[in-house]
């Protein structure tokens, strides 16, 4: 199996107003054909590069992209697509992370069927 990860477009708000939201992270997917194309909204977050000497500073960081349990990929972008999945019922699970990979124990998961 391969698997492509390929970067979209930056698309992330940040909305003080949002900062007292229960859910800080929201996101869609839709599946095409083998790719799913993700989106996620993030309030009050930058992503940016793994950097294990870089101070941790809340609101910075990048997901951890799981597929069936197993780690893929990091992800620094809001939106991108998982390319080239096999057919049959897949879990996604995405973990947000400081620069260092230490969680900030928010995430979410969905099932996909290819």
């Amino acid at each position: 199996m391969i698997l492509v990860i390929t970067s979209l477009i930056f698309f992330m708000m940040v909305n003080p107003a949002m900062a007292s939201n229960i859910n800080p992270m929201s996101v869609k997917h839709q599946v095409k054909g083998k790719d799913i194309y993700v989106e996620c909204v993030i309030s009050n977050f930058t992503f940016s590069k793994k950097d294990h000497k870089k101070i941790n500073q809340n609101g910075f960081g990048y997901m951890q992209l799981y597929l069936n349990n197993q780690k893929i990929d990091n992800i620094y972008t809001a939106a991108f697509i998982v390319k080239g999945l096999p057919a049959g019922k897949h879990q996604i699970k995405l973990e947000l992370v400081h620069n260092d990979g230490t969680p900030y124990n928010i995430q979410k998961e969905f099932d996909v069927t290819i």
